[in-house]
């Protein structure tokens, strides 16, 4: 992974970051890395097997940078649409509740693409990621490739905090528009759930991507450094479905 095409992709989201409130500033500031280090992952892929569509669930700052890194490549998204990630002005928008996926009759599968990009969105999911997942296989081409990136439920901190009797998860939020996480999954548990739903697992990391702010989460991520991958904190999941 080369420290020049991070820099350039950390660059360009410095930019886009600028033109957005203290929010979405912040959210960049600590997600940058991962941000960064995901776009690494599909400018891989991109070179290695023809991609023509991508689809981007959740819309976030990854949606613009892929746009400015690969132009030719269509960008299409679904979720909750973000007017302030849009690739283009005329991006496609699929609006779907990922939720709804466990009636999977209720939900319009689009032409199928090459390419989806699933980043920080599953712990946000109420429903069983096997729903989600099937529908997912549904709207790729068979050869495309799945990215499943998300917080790792057993992070060194949030052992540490339940050895002591802390609950290490957040509790849900009365906000339905932004309830927060309802469950984590560790690295197995995501390749148990792409395995069962049809997906061949091609690769699975643990790293420390996000940059925790002081306090304990900075602190036990540089811990992990010295200990197995499982227990680093930003867990990425590729897999494909089968040609």
């Amino acid at each position: 992974m080369k420290k020049s095409e991070i820099n350039k992709i950390k660059t360009l989201g410095d930019a886009h970051a600028a033109t957005l409130g203290p929010d979405a500033q912040q959210y960049w500031r600590e997600n940058a890395d991962r941000i960064a280090q995901n776009l690494v992952v599909v400018g891989t892929l991109c070179a290695s097997q023809r991609t023509e569509r991508v689809l981007d669930i959740g819309p976030s700052y990854q949606t613009v940078l892929l746009k400015k890194m690969f132009p030719a490549i269509r960008v299409e998204t679904m979720g909750w649409e973000d007017p302030r990630y849009r690739a283009t002005p005329d991006t496609v928008h699929h609006a779907l509740d990922l939720n709804c996926t466990a009636e999977p009759e209720t939900c319009a599968v689009p032409e199928p693409v090459d390419l989806i990009l699933f980043l920080e969105v599953i712990e946000h999911l109420h429903t069983s990621p096997r729903h989600v997942l099937r529908y997912l296989f549904r709207c790729l081409k068979p050869g495309g490739v799945l990215i499943v990136s998300t917080p790792n439920a057993a992070f060194l901190r949030n052992r540490w905090r339940l050895l002591w009797g802390i609950n290490p998860y957040e509790k849900i939020r009365e906000d339905s528009g932004n309830p927060g996480h309802f469950r984590e999954y560790t690295a197995a548990e995501l390749e148990v759930y792409c395995r069962e739903t049809g997906f061949e697992v091609l690769e699975t990391r643990i790293e420390n991507l996000y940059r925790f702010g002081a306090g304990s989460g900075r602190f036990f991520s540089r811990l992990t450094q010295f200990m197995p991958a499982n227990f680093r904190h930003d867990l990425m999941v590729i897999v494909r479905r089968p040609a």
